[in-house]
């Protein structure tokens, strides 16, 4: 065999395997999956030929009820200045039909219709506040995903540091990151928040998903005050994780299990901690709890001890 037949082979193999695999996410992304609402496809946003994808966007921004208004502020930016524009949604349902809306700039959409991607506004006893949508952290394109850590971390009153150990790693060692939450207020307006490595943020504005029993993905955890089945006495354990970057495991009742006279004492190690969430790893414990009826938050690294108050 000649060399330019065996490069043509090799070359053939390579370009099918690249349109099954771009074939296989693209079906992933648009599967339909089961549920109430219609479920976006795909949606873009600008005028002319210049258009900007929003898909992502648009899902967080009408999971949940109430009016979302259609502006560059909510859908990110302006892709074509000086002009009106237009939000295109391509969507379809659990039964498999499909629709197209359009919304000009600063119509109002009624998110009820649309299937709830993230859990939206919440219901129950959580009370008033900002509503964390999505949140990430880290610096230009190296970021990490930390949406259920950040809901978990601001639910709740008092000052939560933004630091690599609360937001579970550091997805750009040597920079200086930028924790971005994308909040949701009660009238449906969305807006960006922006918090430098080392400020604190005030919990108190934002909504308690704690006392809404939990977000999708996750059991929550039980709201203020005193956290049931969080701990007895002056000290309760609102949420734990052990782990790096986005490889953590929960260890919230592990940790509870261990309390023993308002006070917790613990070697950090993967036995204790159930099991090696990122093997060869520098691994940290966060825990998240509530002693004497304040908020705070600790953070351990592999091979020390915890230990609380």
């Amino acid at each position: 065999m000649n060399n330019g037949s065996m490069y043509l082979r090799v070359f053939r193999a390579l370009t099918a395997v690249l349109l099954f695999s771009s074939s296989a996410v693209a079906q992933n992304q648009t599967a339909v999956m089961p549920g109430p609402g219609w479920q976006v496809v795909k949606a873009d946003w600008g005028s002319g030929n210049r258009w900007k994808d929003v898909t992502d966007r648009v899902r967080v921004l009408l999971s949940g009820n109430g009016l979302v208004q259609v502006t560059n502020s909510n859908l990110g930016g302006d892709p074509a200045v000086g002009s009106v524009k237009i939000l295109r949604i391509q969507a379809r349902n659990s039964r498999g039909q499909s629709r197209q809306f359009t919304f000009n700039e600063n119509d109002s959409i009624d998110a009820s219709q649309f299937y709830n991607y993230s859990g939206g506004i919440g219901g129950g006893n959580g009370g008033s506040g900002l509503q964390v949508m999505q949140a990430d952290w880290g610096s230009g394109n190296r970021r990490m995903d930390v949406t259920a850590r950040v809901r978990a971390l601001l639910s709740g009153n008092g000052m939560v540091k933004v630091n690599n150990a609360n937001l579970g790693g550091d997805p750009a060692v040597g920079a200086d990151k930028v924790l971005r939450i994308y909040a949701r207020d009660m009238q449906g307006q969305v807006r960006q928040l922006s918090y430098k490595e080392g400020s604190n943020i005030d919990a108190s504005q934002f909504y308690n998903y704690g006392g809404g029993g939990g977000y999708p993905g996750n059991p929550g955890y039980p709201g203020n005050p005193g956290y049931p089945g969080g701990g007895g006495g002056d000290l309760q354990i609102v949420r734990a994780y052990y782990g790096l970057n986005n490889r953590t495991n929960d260890v919230t009742q592990l940790l509870r299990g261990r309390l023993q006279n308002s006070s917790l004492v613990i070697q950090v190690n993967n036995s204790n901690m159930g099991g090696d969430p990122a093997v060869g790893g520098d691994k940290v414990l966060t825990v998240i709890y509530r002693y004497q009826g304040r908020e705070q938050t600790s953070t351990v690294k592999e091979g020390n001890t915890l230990r609380i108050p």
